[in-house]
């Protein structure tokens, strides 16, 4: 714990949702908590037209995994709040 890079868990988060809104989706960073090593992300829906055109779970969390994995390296525990799910 406690050696979170904090920005590069907002910029990864960032990356991938820049990648989601293409389609109309959105990813934020709900928590990201150095004590636990946990980080939380939901995946927003709201203005979605094509369902079918957003990643799906599946390859959107080793999406989201592997762009944490390049930015901010470390054992953590990804939590992804996918409405699809």
């Amino acid at each position: 714990g406690l050696t979170m890079n904090l920005d590069g868990i907002d910029a990864a988060v960032a990356d991938v949702a820049a990648l989601l809104r293409l389609d109309g989706a959105d990813l934020e960073l709900v928590n990201a908590d150095p004590r636990i090593d946990r980080v939380d992300v939901r995946l927003v829906l709201d203005r979605v037209e094509c369902l079918d055109c957003v990643l799906p779970p599946d390859q959107l969390r080793s999406t989201i995994e592997q762009a944490l994995h390049a930015r901010a390296p470390g054992e953590y525990e990804l939590r992804v709040d996918d409405p699809r799910r």
